[in-house]
């Protein structure tokens, strides 16, 4: 009986250490722990984005160390992931719109050019997914050598090859003119 009661401490003891390891951010929890592509990643910072009084999603960067250094997460050579968690229904178009603001905010209309196809299949995958919904998932890993692997509600697409376009990618949220720029102090965890 002793090893019972031992056993269901033990227990309790371990479930009440990993709850108080999430975190809550914009009332949602946030994991404090990713894998991507096999490795272990921690979580760097999180945070909402807000467009003008609405919230959209809380966003949470997942690095292999925490740092504060938003050139060093992009550079990376190492797996990376930002998880949007929305807050509220979008559609796709206005997801691929986003994105593709944020890009050109940091690599200038003519750096889009260069990215053509893979925004080609970004924005594929956005019609299949039609829309996403309050307490939908969009996990974005950015995997060295391969690209940028993105699913939705648990549903991963074919990675979009590049590791030009990955960097890019999290200059959305993390370069010289983010989304915006509380949002990129929280990622960064500042």
């Amino acid at each position: 009986m002793k090893t019972m009661q031992q056993t269901l401490l033990a227990a309790t003891l371990t479930l009440a250490l990993h709850v108080a390891q999430a975190v809550e951010v914009g009332g949602v929890n946030v994991a404090d722990q990713a894998s991507v592509a096999g490795q272990n990643l921690v979580l760097n910072g999180a945070g909402v984005r807000t467009k003008i009084v609405v919230d959209v999603y809380v966003a949470a960067l997942y690095t292999s160390t925490k740092t504060t250094d938003a050139n060093a997460v992009i550079k990376a050579g190492t797996p990376r992931r930002v998880e949007l968690k929305m807050l509220r229904e979008v559609s796709a178009a206005t997801m691929h719109e986003s994105f593709v603001d944020g890009l050109t905010d940091n690599v200038g209309k003519a750096g889009l050019k260069q990215y053509a196809a893979q925004l080609e299949a970004l924005d594929r995958l956005f019609k299949e997914v039609k829309s996403v919904g309050k307490g939908d998932s969009i996990q974005l890993d950015f995997i060295p050598g391969q690209g940028t692997r993105v699913s939705v509600r648990g549903k991963a697409y074919p990675v979009i090859a590049g590791d030009d376009f990955a960097s890019a990618m999290l200059s959305i949220w993390l370069g010289k003119d983010p989304v915006q720029g509380g949002l990129k102090n929280k990622l960064l965890g500042s």
